[in-house]
């Protein structure tokens, strides 16, 4: 399904990545481990083409699903490949509402109505084990808990049934009961 031949991501001069490989097949669940700082966030963010601007791919390619997803990404990120970023309290856009952000990653990647797009989105957050969705989707990222932001992260993330979910250190906002619960809801999911 992805495969990363030799991908090389450096900030000028300095190589931040140097020539990783690895291959996630199909149904198949892989962990990178490392220290902080040694290029894991970096990795899944040259998958998704996410790259910060002071960032390079210089060498390497990135293969989903047989095609060379460095040169094409349209109807890939959010459809086919979906990322649950490490940050909520920054990934989430403060001026819309929880629902609406997991609404337009819905209507901008399928075919469906509003009123469709509406209803997945209250089936997301009863999924992810949100309390009262119908409350939580019309409040702000910033009336939330950590753990609660995290949990909005990973319904968009699921929000289009992406056949790869990048999850980025997926539970640390979340205490160990819920952390629990999130990774049994991912291993369901998957």
């Amino acid at each position: 399904m992805l495969e990363i031949k030799n991908l090389t991501v450096s900030f000028g001069e300095n190589e931040a990545l140097k020539e990783v490989s690895f291959m996630v097949k199909e149904n198949e669940t892989i962990g990178v481990v490392g220290e902080s700082g040694s290029g894991k966030s970096l990795c899944s963010l040259a998958i998704m083409n996410l790259l910060p601007s002071a960032a390079k791919v210089v060498g390497g390619s990135i293969f989903f699903q047989g095609v060379n997803s460095m040169t094409t990404y349209k109807g890939i990120r959010g459809r086919k490949i979906g990322m649950i970023f490490q940050e909520p309290m920054t990934s989430l856009n403060p001026v819309f509402t929880c629902g609406a952000q997991i609404l337009e990653t819905i209507l901008s990647n399928e075919n469906v109505t509003e009123k469709e797009a509406k209803k997945r989105t209250y089936e997301l957050l009863e999924m992810v084990k949100l309390p009262d969705p119908k409350k939580i989707f019309h409040q702000y990222p910033h009336e939330l808990s950590g753990g609660q932001k995290q949990r909005i992260m990973i319904a968009a993330a699921i929000s289009c049934n992406p056949a790869l979910l990048i999850a980025d250190e997926p539970t640390t906002a979340l205490d160990v009961t819920v952390q629990k619960e999130i990774l049994s809801l991912l291993k369901d999911l998957q």
